[in-house]
């Protein structure tokens, strides 16, 4: 048998979540465990925005990224 465990949610929250399973033929942990990778995600793209801002503002940075582009464009063309 599976590890399992009861989490305490709201009644509305676990229709929802009951809701979301039946629309997707998935099981609870399934639905909650594609939130969890979603969540994941979005939190990687915030801090790739974050750090793409912060290079954007950063002559060094930018410089070094105009450099490598050059390199690669001599790269394709040769």
């Amino acid at each position: 048998m599976a590890d399992t465990t009861t989490v305490k949610v709201q009644t509305s929250t676990r229709d929802l979540l009951l809701e979301l399973g039946a629309a997707r033929r998935q099981s609870a942990d399934q639905v909650i465990l594609a939130a969890l990778a979603a969540m994941r995600r979005d939190e990687r793209r915030q801090l790739a925005a974050t750090e793409a801002r912060a290079i954007k503002e950063d002559p060094v940075d930018l410089a070094e990224i105009r450099a490598i582009q050059e390199d690669k464009a001599v790269l394709h063309a040769g």
